[in-house]
This record gives C-alpha cells, structure tokens and sequence, in this order.
C-alpha cells in the first residue's frame, strides 16, 4: 500500500489498463468476425468455380476511375459485383437515398450502394467496347434486412442461386469475351500501379 501511495502513478496506469481491456476485446472480436465474413465470400466466389478478379480498378471514361470488388467471366458476358459489409438490422430500397443500419439500438445512416454501382458497370463496358455486363450488389452474412431485401441486391449465400442461369459449363467463353476479360485485368494492374505512384 505504501508503494501504491508513493507511486500513485502505477494506480492510474491500473485503471487505465483495466478501462481498456473491454475496448480492446470488442475490437479485436470485430476484427475477427469481420474477417470471417470476408472468408466466407471469397469462398462463395471461389465455390463458383468461374473465373474471377479482386479489387479492379478501371478508367470510367469521365477522367475517373471506378472501383470494383470483384468481376465475374461468365459465358453469356461480365458479372459486377459490389461487396457490403453492414451489421445488424437493414432497412433500404432501391430509390431511397440513404439506407439505415440499427446496431444494437444504434442507429446509423449510409448511401444507397445501388446509386454506384451502374458506374462501375459503365467502366466494365466502356474499357471493353459494350461487352454484356450484369450484376448487383452482394451483402455478407453480418447483417439481415428486416423487410425483404431490395431488387438489385442479394445476400452472399444467395449469389450462386441468383447468378445461376448464366453459368452453363457446357457453352465456351467465346473470343472476344475472354480478350475482353484480359484486356480488363491488364488495365486493372496499369491504373493501381499508377494510382501507387500517385499516393
């Protein structure tokens, strides 16, 4: 006790360290299950068994660049997908401006993710002169939207089943798609080599 008192720094220190020890855990399990998510849809596209890129980045014709998580080569043309990660409950539509997100009583606003993504579909065929492109905006398992999910948007789980129709094993990708398909990944690695030497 007398070390306490003559040291009554070591006694804040506690304190502190005992403050942040649940803020610690709540974010590192945060991390964690973030994580698990992102796991869990890499698997699903993987699962697919469809030929895939990750974090294209591409011109979008206007002196812009377009970001896309990740691009589909289906037999029939392009799949766009936009990734979310929300927690909790979800509520939105597709013309509501902003959609909202309820965490633990907490409720918090963000930008309808269908408003961007024709953007990036406009990229995909504009770097590839009018290839088909398709697609929708795939939310994780972290969430539930509590009145129905809004058209143009699926759960992870449900992406096979949705994209379904356009994987036929049996139809080849024909040429021009799959020069299509290259010339977009060689661009990609161009604009992020670029954009790293801009930051």
């Amino acid at each position: 006790m007398a070390f306490i008192t003559q040291n009554p720094g070591l006694l804040g220190l506690g304190f502190a360290t005992l403050l942040a020890l649940p803020l610690a855990f709540w974010y590192f399990r945060r991390r964690h299950q973030a994580s698990q998510h992102e796991c869990h849809i890499t698997e699903v596209i993987d699962s697919l068994g469809v030929p895939s890129l990750h974090n294209v980045v591409l011109p979008d014709g206007i002196d812009g660049l377009a970001f896309i998580d990740y691009l589909l080569l289906m037999p029939k043309g392009i799949v766009v997908l936009s990734l979310e990660h929300r927690e909790g409950l979800l509520f939105g539509g597709r013309s509501v401006d902003r959609w909202t997100q309820v965490i633990n009583g907490k409720t918090l606003k963000f930008d309808n993710p269908l408003y961007t993504h024709p953007h990036q579909r406009q990229a995909v065929e504009w770097n590839t002169e009018d290839i088909a492109t398709c697609g929708c905006v795939v939310f994780s398992n972290a969430g539930q939207f509590q009145k129905g999910i809004p058209s143009g948007c699926c759960m992870i789980d449900d992406l096979p089943a949705k994209i379904a129709p356009l994987l036929d094993s049996t139809s080849e990708i024909p040429k021009p798609l799959r020069e299509a398909w290259t010339h977009l990944q060689n661009l990609s690695t161009t604009s992020q080599t670029e954009l790293g030497h801009q930051g």
